[in-house]
């Protein structure tokens, strides 16, 4: 018996299961952003006497939400948008594959194996990703090539 007079076998575990479609995986991902955005913006409040040059990085920021909208509103057709996604993947999947050689000569490195095991993990991701794109909606594959070729972030990131 545990000293919190708790047998072992009562305590409560938690379970964490994947996200099961792309779409879910993209929402979560939406939702991190909206949150950091939100946590950055209430920084930015915070600054105090550094107001001048505040004011002049709004301005820059401004004219990259103008960038940002003129992308926009020139995305191309699905068929597009799902083709590029599939090659920006397809680079992703072969730069990884490129590390797992390199590590596999220094396997017997510190940490070398724990390493090897994330970089199968994010291509076994990046792989379900590639096999979701077939059957994926418009809006996901518009949120997943605005976050790649748009805003400049990582498919996995």
């Amino acid at each position: 018996m545990s000293m919190s007079g708790r047998s072992p076998e009562r305590t409560p575990q938690l379970i964490v299961t994947p996200p099961k479609t792309l779409e879910s995986l993209l929402e979560t991902l939406a939702i991190i952003d909206r949150v950091s955005e939100r946590v950055s913006e209430d920084r930015s409040g915070d600054m105090g006497g550094a107001g001048a040059a505040g004011a002049t990085q709004g301005g820059a920021s401004q004219s990259q939400q103008t960038a940002r909208q003129i992308a926009l509103q020139n995305l191309p057709d699905a068929a597009q948008m799902q083709k590029a996604i599939i090659l920006h993947i397809g680079k992703e999947v072969k730069t990884l594959r490129r590390e797992v050689r390199t590590l596999t000569r220094n396997i017997g490195s510190p940490g070398g194996a724990h390493k090897l095991n994330e970089l199968y993990g994010k291509i076994r991701l990046l792989n379900a990703i590639l096999r979701q794109m077939l059957s994926a909606s418009y809006d996901s594959l518009k949120r997943l090539y605005v976050k790649v070729f748009v805003d400049r972030q990582t498919v996995l990131g």
